[in-house]
């Protein structure tokens, strides 16, 4: 996945257990950010999905995975501890994207994206679909959605 990120122009900045964050457009610009990061989330749903599972009783066990895009604001840079520096991104656009990607499951879908990005990453997300007045965890207001739904062998 991280090659796939590259290769759409993202920058990796972290794994954490069996999940990744990347962002696009830092810490170089980046013109389509939106629609990179659309394109790269698309690619790797896809690309996961076609990984071999071996050792199952059933021939038809498929890998999936959930990826959420957020566009916006963000502190981007490296972060000091007294221990360890990292570079980073945290903000609200961050979190954003991680309850997004924690909704894929729940919403059907292997790339969920919010209006801001949907807008600017014409037509690339052209074909998501629509999924009004969503409840995200941690905000107070439900928010309008995009759903890309899940990919089937393709």
């Amino acid at each position: 996945v991280s090659q796939i990120v590259q290769k759409h122009g993202g920058s990796v900045v972290e794994f954490n257990g069996d999940g990744m964050m990347a962002v696009f457009g830092a810490p170089r610009e980046l013109s389509r950010k939106e629609q990179a990061a659309v394109e790269a989330g698309r690619e790797i749903a896809t690309a996961v999905g076609a990984l071999p599972v071996e050792d199952t009783p059933l021939s038809e066990t498929k890998l999936a995975v959930g990826v959420g895009i957020a566009t916006g604001e963000a502190f981007v840079g490296n972060i000091q501890a007294v221990d360890r520096m990292i570079w980073s991104a945290i903000g609200n656009t961050t979190n954003l994207a991680a309850r997004l990607q924690s909704l894929t499951r729940e919403l059907g879908a292997s790339l969920l994206i919010d209006t801001r990005t949907w807008e600017r990453a014409q037509p690339v997300a052209a074909d998501f679909e629509k999924r009004s007045e969503v409840p995200i965890r941690g905000r107070r207001e439900t928010q309008d959605v995009y759903a890309l739904p899940l990919l089937s062998d393709s």
